[in-house]
């Protein structure tokens, strides 16, 4: 993915992003609030993906991730992880492999 194209999905994702998963503790979350917070807390069970290096948003059940992993096959597992959540209809991965980390 080109660096420009890569940082206009980062501009869509903020759009699409709304209010904080962890503002569901606090209140009534909308379908979309509850989607980040089941995906996000299946990507923290899993001991091999760094969760701090991936964001979760949610528009109408697409899941977009982004962020940044050390290997292709944490590029896939995180992928996965999102696709396998119950209520994700589509999963978008703008994450990239970030080559320094390896």
């Amino acid at each position: 993915m080109s660096l420009p194209r890569f940082f206009s999905a980062l501009i869509l994702i903020s759009a699409l992003s709304g209010c904080a998963a962890d503002s569901c503790k606090d209140r009534p979350c909308s379908p979309d609030e509850k989607l980040i917070e089941a995906v996000e807390g299946n990507i923290r069970q899993h001991s091999a993906l760094l969760t701090d290096q991936i964001r979760v948003r949610a528009a109408d059940g697409t899941v977009y991730l982004y962020g940044l992993v050390s290997t292709n096959v944490e590029l896939a597992t995180v992928e996965d992880v999102a696709r396998s959540t119950p209520g994700v209809k589509t999963v978008i991965n703008l994450c990239a492999v970030d080559n320094a980390r390896r």
